[in-house]
């Protein structure tokens, strides 16, 4: 068992892949790695489908995140995902926006989204992106956690695609802000 703190410190530009049990353990991961970042002095972004911020920003504040302080301070943002944009260049338009942050003293784009599987966005298509995302944030100050639904990563295949876009895979634990690791061999 690792926290997430211990984990974001052993990775150069951590992109994290977080597989949940059900869709119920999405706010508290979500919002404890944003508090996390806020401590860190981050620029917070917070990727919904479309029509969904005011429901995601509910949850976010529901686990204890203080979101309209955040968002006050331009701490954070909400944005929206177009599933009918091509996955190829959607990440760059963050690469400037992440110099403005750093430009304002923040020290670097804390990013998440929502869990693979909800509204029909093919797994396919998100993978697509998580490599652009990986593309744009290496070597940045950046650091990404992807939630993926149990359910949705089905076989071996699917959880080596996962892994191979991702620094870690983990597992909620019991206690708020930990974590397991899974080991990169999906044989083991």
């Amino acid at each position: 068992m690792t926290s997430l703190a211990e984990h974001v410190e052993g990775e150069a530009c951590p992109h994290l892949a977080v597989f949940l049990r059900t869709a119920d353990e999405l706010p508290r991961v979500v919002a404890d790695f944003y508090a996390l970042g806020a401590r860190r002095g981050g620029w917070l972004a917070h990727r919904t489908l479309p029509g969904r911020g005011d429901r995601e920003r509910a949850l976010l504040i529901g686990a204890g995140l203080d979101v309209a302080a955040l968002e006050a301070e331009d701490r954070m943002v909400f944005v929206d995902l177009d599933p009918d944009t091509p996955p190829e260049g959607s990440a760059d338009p963050w690469r400037e926006a992440l110099d403005a942050a750093l430009a304002r003293g923040l020290t670097g784009l804390w990013y998440a989204r929502f869990p693979v599987g909800e509204a029909g966005v093919p797994f396919e298509y998100i993978l697509a992106i998580e490599r652009e995302w990986h593309r744009m944030s290496r070597n940045r100050p950046v650091v990404t956690i992807c939630p993926f639904l149990v359910g949705d990563v089905e076989g071996e295949e699917a959880l080596a695609g996962v892994q191979a876009t991702h620094t870690a895979v983990l597992v909620p634990g019991d206690a708020p802000g930990e974590f397991d690791v899974l080991p990169r061999d999906p044989g083991r």
